[in-house]
């Protein structure tokens, strides 16, 4: 892909970091291979991406690196 599907700017190989939830729990997935749009910073990823989301999601509880944010609520 070369073009951005929303807002037609140019994409381009790129690196994220992407959060992913399953079963109530968050899990922050660093430097994850994507294509990136220049302009809008939409991202798109391949089924590889998919497959690399998948296992971390399961590595998860196993990680040792953890880290705290806050939460805040709106009315």
């Amino acid at each position: 892909m070369k073009t951005c599907y929303f807002c037609h700017g140019k994409v381009a190989p790129g690196r994220i970091d992407y959060m992913a939830k399953r079963t109530g729990k968050y899990t922050l997935i660093r430097n994850l291979k994507a294509d990136v749009c220049d302009q809008c910073g939409e991202f798109f990823m391949d089924p590889e991406a998919s497959r690399l989301i998948d296992a971390a999601l399961h590595a998860a509880s196993a990680s040792g690196e953890h880290i705290s944010v806050p939460v805040v609520h709106c009315a």
